[in-house]
């Protein structure tokens, strides 16, 4: 038997190649703009990191503060205010992703406005699946933290069912964003209306055949496990420069100043490489083969040709 997941690795890598090749600079940059957000992938690649560059390395201050000092408040407010606008943004690009791979490279400005309204729902569906899972872990943590006081066996007993349901809610909290982002997408970038509808929309297909769905998983596990091994050998490339340039800065004075500065130019260009030759063809690539296997289903798709 043969599923859809499997035959269509090779027709996505053709798309992906047609689109990449000959290149053209903006399509690659484009790409590596929506890797930066679509798929919740972090801006950070493997073994290169510019957060955990020593501040006073490049001869930035450093202070003390309380916990609950105002400053630390508004800067929590303000953390709290740029994930929630980077959530915005990767949700919105999770369509304009799918309008770029089926318009081969176009602008994405009129899309990113086109789905502001599309992105505010993936968000809220994403918060949901979120706190579907945090606030039982809350519980649990809380609950697990007065059985060890009490010593109470069935407190200590609640505890391993909630370890088991919070882990199974995890587990499908995982699978449900993965279909969304993959399947509902794609439909709600089509008109099918909101995340709810998408779904009224994909259930049916789910329903008649969920190995199928079962096997795309899998397959993109298997991707995801390429992917990790190809972004550390991309990190490596600059992780040997970049420990000498990081470990320099220990040395103090202009030394420790010119070798943070290097550090961070190595970071920033690893993160463009990653970026540029990896990610975002590795984003347009698994994006031409969810929308394969869409088109593939028994669901109102039919892949651009």
């Amino acid at each position: 038997m043969s599923w859809y997941a499997v035959e269509t690795l090779r027709r996505a890598y053709a798309e992906t190649r047609g689109l990449l090749l000959p290149v053209r600079t903006g399509v690659w940059l484009r790409f590596a703009l929506l890797a930066v957000f679509a798929g919740g992938t972090p801006l950070r690649p493997p073994g290169v990191g510019i957060a955990v560059l020593p501040l006073n390395g490049v001869g930035l201050p450093t202070t003390a503060v309380s916990p609950l000092s105002p400053r630390v408040r508004g800067l929590l407010a303000f953390a709290l205010v740029l994930v929630l606008v980077l959530g915005l943004l990767a949700s919105v690009f999770e369509f304009v992703l799918v309008d770029v791979a089926e318009a081969r490279g176009d602008a994405l400005a009129p899309s990113v406005v086109a789905h502001l309204g599309d992105g505010l729902r993936l968000l809220g569906f994403r918060l949901c699946l979120g706190a579907l899972v945090v606030v039982p872990l809350g519980a649990l943590v809380a609950g697990a933290l007065i059985a060890t006081r009490g010593g109470s066996a069935v407190g200590l007993l609640l505890a391993v069912v909630g370890v088991l349901v919070v882990g199974a809610l995890g587990v499908g909290a995982l699978v449900a964003s993965a279909l969304t982002t993959s399947f509902v997408v794609p439909l709600m970038a089509r008109g099918e209306g909101g995340v709810r509808d998408g779904w009224r929309t994909l259930w049916p297909a789910l329903v008649a055949a969920p190995g199928e769905f079962g096997v795309y998983l899998l397959v993109r596990a298997c991707l995801g496990v390429a992917y990790v091994v190809a972004g550390s050998v991309v990190a490596g490339a600059f992780a040997l420069p970049f420990a000498l340039a990081y470990g320099a800065t220990v040395l103090g004075g202009r030394v420790a100043t010119f070798a943070g500065f290097i550090a961070v130019a190595l970071a920033a260009l690893g993160t463009v490489c990653y970026l540029v030759f990896l990610r975002g063809p590795a984003t347009a690539y698994l994006r031409y083969h969810s929308l394969l296997v869409l088109d593939r289903l028994d669901a109102p798709y039919a892949f651009p040709t």
